[in-house]
C-alpha cells in the first residue's frame, strides 16, 4: 500500500508542473489545439509528398532526400498521436465555442437564462475574453446593472485580417449555404492555413525549385508533377518552370484561399457598422 502511495506521489510530482503550465494557458487552449491539428495535417501531407515524390524508389538512385526518411517517419507517428488524442479535443472545444457564439447572439433574456448552465460551463472551459462577453450580454439584456469590477470587454480591431479569420459568411458559405461546417470560423482558419501553406510551397517550387540536380547541390530544379504523372525518366527541370499539373494545383489552392474570404456583403456591413459607430 505504501508503495502504491509513493508511486501516486511520484506521478503527481512529475505531472503537476505540466498540468499547471497547461492550466495557465487555458485562454489559448483552442488556438493551441487548432495549431496542433493543422500541424498533423501538414505532417501527413508532407509524408505523402515525400514518399510519393521526393524519396528514392526502385526506379531511382538514392538522393539527398533519403536523409529525411527517419524524420518523416517520426512526423507520421507524431501526426498519428495528434489525430487520436488532440483533434477530438479540438473539435470539442470548437463545438463549445460555436455554442457560445450562437447563444450569445440571442436577444431573449429567457433563452439566455435557459442556457445558463451551458454558458457557465463553456465560459469556464474557454476562459480568456469569454467571461467578459457573457457578462456584457447580461448587461445588454438588463440582467445586471454593470460589468464586474476589473472586467472589460476587449475591443475588436476590425481589421480585414481579423474579419477574414473570424468570418462565418465566407464565399464558400455563399456557394454552399447548407453546409454548417463551412460556417465555422475555426474550420475556415484551418482551410486558410492549409491552402496558404500549399500555395506557398508550390509557388516556391515553380519559381526557385525544391529539387537538386545532384546530391549536395543547390535546390534549383522544379519538381515536374506532369512528368511524374507520365512516368518520365526525369521528374524535375530547371527552375523557374510551370508544368500543367503543378499550374492546376496552384490555381486550385489559390481559388480555395480566395473562397475563404468574407463575402462582399459582409464586408460592406462591417464597414457601415464601423462608420455608424464613429458618427
Amino acid at each position: 500500500m505504501s508503495g502504491a502511495r509513493q508511486w501516486k506521489k511520484f506521478k503527481r510530482a512529475i505531472s503537476k508542473p505540466f498540468e499547471d503550465a497547461w492550466e495557465r494557458q487555458r485562454a489559448n487552449h483552442l488556438v493551441i489545439l487548432g495549431m496542433l491539428s493543422v500541424l498533423a495535417v501538414a505532417l501527413v501531407a508532407w509524408a505523402i509528398a515525400f514518399f510519393m515524390i521526393f524519396s528514392s524508389n526502385a526506379q531511382q538512385e538514392a538522393n539527398s532526400w533519403e536523409n529525411y526518411t527517419a524524420v518523416t517517419w517520426v512526423g507520421v507517428m507524431l501526426a498519428f498521436v495528434i489525430l487520436i488524442f488532440v483533434i477530438p479535443e479540438f473539435f470539442h472545444y470548437l463545438g463549445v465555442r460555436n455554442s457560445l457564439v450562437e447563444i450569445l447572439e440571442t436577444d431573449s433574456r429567457a433563452e439566455l437564462q435557459s442556457n445558463k448552465r451551458e454558458l457557465v460551463e463553456g465560459v469556464k472551459l474557454l476562459s480568456g475574453a469569454w467571461p467578459a462577453r457573457y457578462e456584457a450580454k447580461k448587461l445588454e439584456l438588463g440582467l445586471r446593472k454593470e460589468m464586474p469590477d476589473g472586467m472589460e470587454l476587449p475591443e475588436n480591431d476590425g481589421g480585414w485580417i481579423s474579419n477574414w479569420f473570424s468570418t462565418k459568411n465566407s464565399r464558400f458559405v455563399d456557394r454552399f449555404p447548407d453546409s454548417t461546417l463551412l460556417q465555422d470560423p475555426g474550420i475556415n482558419k484551418i482551410i486558410i492555413g492549409v491552402s496558404f501553406t500549399g500555395l506557398f510551397l508550390f509557388l516556391y517550387n515553380a519559381t526557385f525549385g525544391l529539387a537538386r540536380e545532384v546530391v549536395g547541390g543547390p535546390r534549383n530544379m522544379t519538381v515536374d508533377f506532369t512528368a511524374i504523372a507520365k512516368g518520365s525518366e526525369y521528374s524535375a527541370t530547371w527552375a523557374p518552370h510551370m508544368d500543367l499539373i503543378g499550374t492546376l494545383i496552384i490555381l486550385m489552392l489559390a481559388t480555395i484561399l480566395f473562397m475563404t474570404t468574407p463575402t462582399p456583403s459582409e464586408y460592406s456591413e462591417d464597414t457601415s457598422d464601423s462608420n455608424s459607430e464613429e458618427e
